[in-house]
């Protein structure tokens, strides 16, 4: 080979290592700067109706109620037992969107291997987000397997990475203990039929029916409307100050025996809140327990929540004698005070009548006042006495039908000296012996007391 060619090779040989070790400079520079990829989990918090989370030791289930707005229920199970609970539905709210706006950095191979916590992420179209958070935590990030399911059940995609600390450690099972609501009933009022609130030594239970409301224990008497629907409401806005999350005994919680009982049924549900001693040092708190179908929870309460709840019967009975309207009642009877008729009208087109006869002005008069004192005033007072209790003398009675000659009640008319004047005491004898006394005072009450003296004393029955 001459001198000539030699050279050529090596200038040849020097051009291509040259160009060799530019391009490998450019492909180290290139993987150098080579970005990660990052992927969205990609699914829509409003469709979210069920959260599961949890691992070996205990579980969680949030449920979004679908009868509701937006109100959720969480279910905690632990080798200790279960609870039920309502969930604040602004942090599930906040948690689902963090969680679907969270992104993960994928990985070229799978990083979970057998010890992992799972959330389940599902909707109402049973589309399912599944996520495999494993243990360990590096750079602020957590390994990750994401495995989503459409709407039809197939596979939609199944992701390897990470996924930020916080994203993945803002669903456990200890955060999401803190999402309970401070709200024991998550009730509208008007779905509450009955409250029993027990005191010692009352116990009093209230049924609506319709629009009304009647106490049906200790005695069956129609109730005040606005005192029953006030004591709903009581009951409703009573919130727990805090969970009891440590073992208490019974003696130590007072749960043995409970100072005051309240029961509410709504549908086929009853809630239960049983109130027992000082959980404080202050005296500012005291324990509760909260009973919601077989779930028990032991809570603090303030003692302010129940300054306006009375156990006591009388609080909650009509202070309106008459429950049927005046226009239902279209009949009367005024009886002697040993129970003899003495005065018996009917009312044909707007008109009292004794027998085919109208009645005179004054006596017209006299019964329109007295119907309106009973059906549309509220008395002054109301109490309810034990049968042994002596009430004044009676001057009359009075016997209330309507268009069928059905009973609509009968009641006793007393009067009372009092430093207002004359009381008029309209009393109701119950099934048991008991006796509501409606108390009356004023001008009309007055009246209507003298027109009774003087109808129930005439000479001989009249109608």
């Amino acid at each position: 080979m001459s001198l000539r060619t030699l050279l050529i090779w090596c200038i040849i040989a020097g051009l291509l290592g040259g160009a060799a070790v530019v391009l490998r400079d450019r492909g180290v520079q290139a993987a150098e700067n080579q970005q990660p990829e990052w992927v969205g989990l990609q699914f829509d918090p409003a469709a979210v109706t069920r959260i599961e989370l949890g691992d070996a030791e205990a579980s969680v289930r949030i449920e979004r109620d679908l009868e509701t707005v937006d109100q959720w229920l969480g279910l905690w199970s632990h080798d200790t037992g279960e609870m039920a609970w309502g969930v604040s539905a602004s942090r599930v709210r906040g948690a689902l969107r963090a969680l679907a706006t969270a992104r993960v950095r994928l990985s070229d191979e799978r990083l979970i291997q057998d010890t992992y916590d799972e959330i389940v992420i599902a909707g109402r179209d049973k589309a399912k987000t599944t996520l495999q958070i494993g243990t360990d935590r590096s750079g602020g990030r957590a390994p990750v397997r994401v495995e989503q399911v459409d709407t039809t059940g197939a596979i939609e995609r199944v992701l390897d990475g990470w996924l930020e600390t916080g994203i993945a450690d803002a669903l456990t099972y200890g955060v999401t203990l803190t999402w309970r609501d401070e709200k024991l009933l998550q009730l509208a009022p008007t779905s509450v039929e009955s409250i029993r609130i027990s005191a010692r030594p009352y116990t009093t239970t209230l049924e609506r029916n319709g629009g009304r409301w009647s106490i049906t224990n200790p005695v069956r008497v129609h109730a005040d409307r606005e005192k029953c629907e006030q004591l709903v409401r009581s009951a409703l806005a009573i919130k727990a100050a805090g969970f009891v999350e440590q073992d208490v005994d019974d003696a130590t919680s007072g749960m043995s025996n409970p100072l005051a009982v309240i029961e509410v049924r709504s549908g086929d549900k009853d809630y239960t809140l049983s109130i027992g001693k000082g959980a404080d040092i202050g005296g500012d708190l005291l324990y509760g327990q909260f009973a919601s179908g077989d779930t028990e929870t032991l809570i603090r309460v303030s003692k302010d929540a129940f300054t306006k709840l009375t156990a006591v019967p009388d609080a909650y009975v009509s202070g309106i004698a008459v429950p049927s309207g005046a226009t239902d009642i279209r009949g009367l009877t005024v009886l002697s005070r040993d129970g003899a008729s003495r005065l018996q009208v009917r009312r044909n087109a707007g008109e009292w009548s004794i027998g085919e006869e109208r009645t005179d002005s004054l006596t017209g008069e006299s019964i329109e006042r007295l119907i309106r004192l009973l059906t549309q005033s509220h008395a002054d007072a109301v109490r309810l006495l034990d049968a042994d209790i002596e009430v004044p003398k009676l001057i009359a009675g009075i016997e209330l039908t309507d268009l069928q000659g059905n009973g609509l009640g009968s009641y006793g008319i007393a009067l009372q000296p009092s430093e207002s004047g004359i009381r008029l005491l309209v009393m109701q004898t119950l099934a048991d012996g008991q006796r509501v006394v409606w108390s009356y005072v004023g001008d009309e009450a007055q009246a209507t007391g003298t027109w009774l003296t003087v109808a129930a004393t005439r000479v001989g029955s009249q109608g």
